[in-house]
């Protein structure tokens, strides 16, 4: 292993992987990528297997969406390796008209990424995800 190099990324998280890879795509050799684990096994706020789209942040939600196009499209068709990045989504439940509010809030926001995401009634969560019944309140 090298112990000098013009660039250390500390973390392979998706953002450290999607900086490696932008650098390498930039012409730069001297890069290294430093993990304590394996790739994207990280648990920090953006570990690989936590891009979730829904956030309030407008940058941060690009980052998400353009960290899972990469893992998801761009990486694969560049190697021509199928990609083992697993997209499952999320479901977040509201409690209150003030999370109403915040969930369109962000549905409008959510154009401008872009990235999917749906506003469900309480019925349509349910068929989703049978066990939460006992957790929504009339």
């Amino acid at each position: 292993m090298k112990s000098t190099a013009q660039v250390v990324i500390i973390g392979g998280g998706s953002l450290g992987v999607s900086l490696l890879y932008h650098l390498t795509e930039e012409g730069w050799t001297d890069v290294i990528l430093v993990e304590k684990g394996e790739l994207t096994s990280g648990s920090t706020w953006h570990a690989a297997g936590l891009c979730s789209n829904f956030i309030g942040n407008m940058t941060v939600a690009k980052i998400h969406n353009y960290s899972i196009e990469l893992y998801d499209q761009i990486l694969p068709k560049l190697s021509g390796t199928p990609s083992p990045f697993h997209k499952c989504g999320s479901l977040r439940v509201g409690y209150s008209e003030l999370e109403e509010e915040w969930f369109k809030n962000l549905l409008s926001r959510s154009k401008n990424v872009p990235c999917e995401f749906n506003i469900i009634s309480k019925q349509e969560a349910e068929k989703l995800h049978p066990f939460m019944n006992s957790m929504m309140p009339e």
